[in-house]
């Protein structure tokens, strides 16, 4: 697939580079390496990311779960945003995400609480769930925002406050693997340059061994709908390989009565978001920051 020129200057080079596209497939002996080279990176730019803007960063426990608590100067010491990281169920960290989730707490004024929730495959599914969903119910944020395995993450928590009688304002969901199920094909998808798609198609196995994959706890697709849900964000690109799923999971919530903004980015990847030097991550995050503030209030 060519690289579209309507992008902007910086994500048309990131697209055309080859050291760009991740190839990389599963190896569990790999990953201890891998976590804690992007864990080493992450810590470094850290400090920089937070004074850049305006936030303080602080690890708490949350219902025994370690998180990273990103607070703006502008925090009414109240409300908060859940924030779910992606990763593919096997890597990710709050520090990893640092970029999306600072951003968000500067321009909503929210404290972001980001857990760091088990890992697969040695803690497979339902843990790094209930670790989240743990997290939520102690808190009780106004709103849940995730990215990816994040997003997956995200809506499943949301289902599972909904029927405890615990009210969100909002949900903002950056290109969400909602479907983990055979009836999703990534070969049939978009050529992403940051999803492999052998790593696609062996994650449900990695993270779910033996699960049915239309649980809706899995595969939060499949689960009901309807209008008591709060109002939802879905970003995506039109390189995502996710974005079918996306479109899928907007037409879900529309049809039974919720509310679904599906934003679309021409010639963008899965969770373009996390790449700070793409001028199209800045712009979404600032219109999911909107979002945020016009449905959250004075929480």
């Amino acid at each position: 697939m060519p690289v579209p020129l309507s992008p902007s200057a910086e994500a048309r080079a990131f697209l055309a580079d080859p050291a760009n596209r991740n190839c990389w497939e599963f190896n569990a002996s790999e990953l201890p390496t891998m976590r804690a080279d992007a864990l080493t990176e992450a810590e470094a730019c850290a400090p920089a990311l937070a004074a850049r803007h305006g936030v303080t960063l602080d690890w708490e426990d949350v219902a025994g779960i370690r998180s990273l608590l990103i607070t703006p100067e502008s925090w009414d010491g109240k409300a908060q945003l859940l924030y779910l990281y992606g990763g593919s169920f096997i890597m990710g960290s709050p520090l990893e995400d640092l970029f999306i989730s600072s951003t968000l707490a500067a321009r909503t004024g929210l404290q972001v609480v980001s857990p760091a929730y088990a890992l697969a495959p040695e803690y497979p599914f339902p843990a790094g769930l209930n670790n989240a969903l743990s997290v939520a119910l102690a808190l009780r944020p106004c709103a849940i925002a995730g990215e990816s395995a994040g997003g997956n993450l995200a809506l499943s928590v949301t289902r599972e406050l909904l029927a405890k009688g615990i009210d969100l304002r909002g949900v903002a969901l950056l290109s969400p693997a909602a479907d983990m199920s055979p009836q999703f094909d990534p070969s049939d998808a978009p050529d992403d340059p940051t999803l492999h798609i052998p790593l696609v198609e062996e994650m449900p196995g990695i993270y779910a061994p033996g699960t049915d994959p239309f649980d809706p706890r899995l595969s939060p697709l499949y689960g009901s709908f309807g209008p008591e849900w709060p109002p939802c964000l879905i970003t995506t690109g039109t390189r995502d390989r996710f974005v079918g799923i996306c479109a899928q999971l907007a037409r879900a919530m529309r049809a039974s009565g919720g509310y679904a903004d599906l934003r679309l980015w021409d010639g963008m990847w899965h969770v373009f978001e996390y790449y700070e030097a793409i001028p199209e991550a800045a712009a979404s995050l600032a219109e999911i920051a909107d979002f945020l503030n016009a449905h959250v209030g004075t929480c």
